[in-house]
């Protein structure tokens, strides 16, 4: 028996003994690997000092000076200092005794002579530009409500930087340095400086630059991590290299105490007997992993050091309860030895538990390893998703663009009607897959959290108007009316995302389009809310409808209502899923309310901000003005009626047909009236405005059209109808190339010599053909003469040759050889020496956040939009050329030109000439001659967009995307210039597949502006040919 004990006895401590070594094993290696985590974590404090000081070098500060400096300085480092909440300030100090002091004091309790309220942040800025006179100097506390600063009445002593540690470190060392850890004057709370050294182009210290952090946050953040561990570091603090302690869970918990007397609680823990003295003295060497014997316990302590490249010198101490690594071994060795005591006749069922154990722990670590296996190749599936997708896009977009090229190629051959047929079913399938494409890579970014929404300014009307027009050519072509009603109470102005509230309009618009046989579409806006800051979107159908069944899986991917409606009408079921995911991401929700063959309607809500005050209304006072609106479908004539009525005409008739219409200034009839005829029109007098679909309005007789000044589109929209009034009231001339007499656009341009002689030439670095053309007509006929550089290399050579001749620069951004930032740069850098200043003016077609701060950082003095606003370049002309206005001649009267007898008979969305009209003072020979040449370029300018994007050279399809819209833009070619500009923006958002789609639309509608020209030149008196 008594050998049995021993036995048993034996393989109980065998156990144990195996398992203690395994238990401390592991819980070295958490220790380990706790230390990474720790600095990890620990590097987000420290970060912010460096990236400060570089964002300080970087700004070109030490090239300030005076009252420059300052604010150039403090403009650098507030919002830094604002951002985080441990940065309590920014100084520079210099040789001179100067110095510059920026301070975040909303950690401090009480600011005296401060007057600010508990909690509230307080901005402080110190300067001392003086120091002979006043070694006090001024301190400046920001207002936030009238966000500027005013002067502060809190006491202050002279302070003279050159005598404060941080700035003789920094000069000592030569280089960046960390203080040793000190309590802050104007908080009370333990901090560090980062100090370091800037030098000017002879080697001297210019200046010192200081930065404050505050430790608070250390032992937050320690406290943090170690929960985060789930117990891996039971002890956790941080101390310099001299051990004293500067982050400690105490901290936090006895905040009170440590800020009353901060070295006295401090001092607590170098007494000898202490844990923290224990563990200190223990640990030697970092990464070494110590047993200390404190507390009457076993601890396992480690130390490691901060990266002292990446933050002040610090080491972090953590410690673990021996007690708690083996309460699971020690547990085992009770049980084993209870066994043995109480079943000794059954020794063999404990060696069996002994084995057991071994096989768990070997299982367990087989568990560990498959499930780290099935990480890595979760991992790698997504990693391959991403590449597959990515070349899925590439490979697949490619051949189909071929395929849909070639289609379109075929179709405009001569064919029979079934090649023809063919041919149409080509296209559809070819535009069906790139739909399905485009749907699955919206899925994938939106799961992987790469889909950003942005906020910024639009107009709702556009957004929704825009979506129906793309819309109306499908519903017109399937037989079904088409109705957009946006309430016109509400405010126009608006501040979200366009471009996904249009691709949620666009695509459950289709979607009705898709599933409605026969009947109407209709899209509605209205406020959700009562303060209309949330806005209600429906999108209504007349078509199959949907079942409760069929309802709840709608927003589910991949699915569709059934297995039925996949088969008879395609699609993927993505698309409702992205709509729900879009809505979810903009901060709103989406939902159908539907019933089998009683239609749907498909609804969702955002929150939209308005940004005006007011709803939208005309320009001019249409009150007076009286309407009828004859023979237009109910749904019809109340849209028109409430938009009539919001812009303030009162006087408005329904009416059935033109037999019955009573005296109005507007009357506004349906194609589809009967008897409409030319004669019946005449009859009518005043303005008659006919209203139908493109197809209805195309196929009236010339007389008809003729006797209808104004042609209305379905779906109509408030501005066209109001535009429609206004022509009636005589306020608008209904022909859209009338434009008001200017008589800033009065004059002709001096010789070159004469300005040149002056200093009153303009200098435009524009590498576009078609803008060198509209800039130097618009100069021309603002009075002032220019002259035209390809590029900023040559632009530059022309100021070298002939520099004080010119008296304006205007320059593009991107060009080829030198762009225009590179231009100003080396214009400004001549200038230090020969003491001139040129002003430099910016042209670009980009309007983006930034813009007008990389001009000021460039040297520039200011920039315009293309197409240029000619007010606008007025303005900046007479601003920094006022010695060109004395020698503007008046241009002489010449012959004018009859005006066209009717308005334009093309979309002008495709032409809108009325900036070709303002830029050459008239719709005339010149001016169609310039429009066709300039479009002969486009052409090549859209092949190498498409070839770029095949070719993945993003940058370079960027740049040509760019040029072609700044070319389009500035003649009036409104869509294709609007294509170029949305392709150019997916492509900076980093979106190529869905530029790549934008792209395949660019032909067809260089086509759609070609097969106009005949009717422009017609509209302007030339051959159609």
């Amino acid at each position: 028996m008594l050998a049995i004990l021993a036995v048993g006895g034996g393989v109980s401590y065998a156990v144990y003994r195996v398992q203690k070594a395994e238990l401390l094993d592991g819980a070295s290696r958490d220790l380990r690997a706790a230390t990474q985590a720790f600095e990890r974590s620990l590097d987000h404090i420290f970060q912010p000092a460096l990236t400060l000081s570089q964002s300080v070098l970087d700004s070109g500060v030490r090239h300030r000076k005076g009252e420059d400096l300052a604010e150039h300085f403090f403009a650098v480092v507030i919002g830094p200092v604002r951002q985080f909440e441990h940065v309590n300030g920014a100084f520079l100090g210099f040789p001179d005794g100067r110095f510059l002091h920026l301070q975040d004091l909303a950690l401090a309790d009480e600011i005296p002579g401060e007057g600010a309220e508990r909690g509230q942040p307080v901005v402080r800025r110190r300067i001392i530009d003086r120091p002979d006179l006043d070694g006090s100097g001024r301190w400046q506390r920001f207002d936030h409500l009238g966000s500027r600063w005013q002067e502060a009445t809190a006491a202050h002593r002279p302070y003279d930087p050159r005598q404060r540690p941080w700035y003789k470190a920094a000069v000592e060392g030569g280089g960046p340095v960390w203080t040793d850890a000190y309590v802050f004057a104007s908080s009370g709370r333990l901090g560090v400086t980062y100090a370091e050294p800037i030098y000017d182009d002879s080697g001297a210290v210019w200046a010192v630059l200081g930065i404050d952090l505050s430790l608070g946050s250390l032992s937050r953040t320690l406290i943090v991590t170690a929960e985060a561990l789930a117990g891996t570091g039971d002890l956790v603090f941080a101390t310099d290299l001299a051990n004293k302690m500067l982050g400690h869970p105490d901290f936090v918990a006895h905040a009170t105490e440590l800020d009353h007397d901060t070295e006295a609680f401090l001092a607590r823990y170098r007494e000898p007997g202490s844990f923290e003295s224990l563990v200190v003295n223990a640990v030697d060497r970092p990464g070494e992993i110590t047993e200390v014997q404190a507390r009457g316990a076993s601890y396992l302590a480690t130390k490691f050091q901060l990266d002292p490249s990446r933050a002040m010198p610090l080491q972090i101490f953590l410690a673990r309860d021996l007690q708690r690594v083996l309460a699971g071994a020690v547990a085992t060795v009770r049980r084993n030895v209870a066994l043995v005591f109480l079943a000794v006749v059954v020794f063999g069922v404990v060696a069996t538990y002994a084995v057991k154990l071994r096989v768990e722990a070997a299982a367990r670590r087989r568990a560990e390893a498959e499930l780290i296996e099935a990480r890595d190749i979760a991992e790698a599936a997504t990693r391959a998703k991403s590449t597959f997708l990515a070349t899925m896009s590439h490979e697949i977009r490619t051949p189909m663009n071929g395929v849909m090229s070639m289609v379109e190629l075929l179709s405009l051959s001569r064919l029979d009607a079934e090649q023809r047929r063919m041919t149409r079913v080509i296209a559809d399938s070819a535009t069906a897959l790139l739909t399905i494409i485009n749907d699955i890579l919206d899925l994938s970014k939106i799961e992987a959290g790469k889909l950003e929404i942005e906020t910024i300014g639009f107009s709702l009307s556009e957004v929704v108007d825009g979506s129906a027009e793309l819309l109306a050519p499908r519903a017109e072509e399937r037989g079904l009316d088409l109705l957009v009603d946006v309430d016109p109470a509400l405010v126009d102005a608006r501040l979200g995302d366009p471009t996904r509230i249009r691709q949620i309009l666009l695509n459950l618009g289709s979607n009705a389009v898709k599933f409605t046989e026969r009947g109407g579409i209709g899209i509605r806006v209205a406020a959700a809310d009562g303060d209309g800051r949330r806005l209600r979107f429906e999108v209504s159908d007349t078509g199959i409808g949907l079942t409760p069944e069929q309802q709840g899986k709608l927003f589910q991917a991949f699915v569709q209502a059934d297995s039925s409606t996949s088969r008879k009408y395609g699609g993927t079921g993505l698309g409702l899923s992205i709509c729900q995911r879009l809505c979810e991401l903009m901060g709103g929700r989406i939902g159908v309310q539907s019933a089998p063959d009683a239609g749907s309607t498909f609804w969702f809500e955002l929150p939209l901000e308005p940004a005006a005050a007011a709803p939208r209304c005309h320009a001019a006072d249409l009150s007076a003005a009286s309407v009828a609106l004859i023979d237009l479908p109910d749904a019809v004539a109340g849209v028109a009626e409430r938009w009539l009525r919001a812009t303030g005409v009162t006087a408005v008739a329904r009416l059935a047909d033109v037999e019955t219409a009573a005296d109005a200034d507007l009357r506004v009839v349906g194609c589809a009236t009967p008897g409409l005829t030319a004669e019946a029109l005449g009859r009518l007098g005043g303005t008659v405005a006919l209203v139908g679909r493109r197809s209805e309005l195309a196929a009236l007789p010339a007389a008809v059209r003729a006797g209808a000044p104004v042609l209305l589109t379905l779906p109509l929209s408030g501005p066209t109808l109001w535009r429609a009034v206004a022509v009636a009231l005589g306020l608008e001339a209904a022909d859209a190339t009338d434009v008001e007499r200017r008589d800033d656009l009065a004059f002709a341009a001096p010789p070159v010599d004469e300005a040149r002689a002056a200093g009153a030439l303009v200098l435009v670095a524009e590498d576009n053909e078609t803008n060198q053309v509209v800039v130097r007509q618009m100069l021309g006929r603002m009075g002032f003469a220019c002259e035209v550089a390809a590029n900023g290399r040559i632009a530059l050579e022309m100021l070298a040759a002939s520099g004080a001749g010119y008296g304006l620069l205007l320059t593009d951004f991107n060009m080829p050889e030198m762009d225009g930032f590179e231009l100003a740069r080396a214009v400004r850098g001549g200038e230090d020496a020969a003491g001139r200043r040129l002003p430099i003016v910016a042209l670009t077609a980009d309007a983006l956040g930034g813009t007008e701060q990389r001009c000021l950082e460039a040297g520039m003095d200011g920039y315009l939009t293309k197409p240029i606003d000619s007010r606008k370049l007025g303005a900046v002309l007479a601003r920094h050329l006022p010695q060109g206005l004395a020698l503007r001649r008046p241009m002489a009267d010449g012959p004018v030109a009859p005006a066209p007898a009717a308005a334009p008979d093309w979309d002008t969305d495709i032409f809108d000439p009325r900036s070709i009209t303002e830029t050459f003072g008239g719709f005339d020979r010149e001016a169609i001659e310039f429009v066709g040449d300039a479009s002969e370029s486009w052409g090549p300018r859209i092949e190498e967009v498409n070839a770029a994007l095949a070719d993945g050279d993003v940058g370079r399809a960027r740049d040509a995307a760019h040029t072609l819209k700044g070319a389009t833009l500035s003649i009036g070619a409104v869509r294709l210039g609007r294509i170029a500009a949305d392709i150019q923006d997916l492509l900076d958002a980093g979106d190529p597949e869905t530029a790549g789609l934008m792209a395949e639309v660019l032909a067809p509608t260089l086509d759609e502006f070609r097969h106009t020209l005949p009717a422009i030149r017609r509209f302007a008196g030339q051959p159609g040919s």
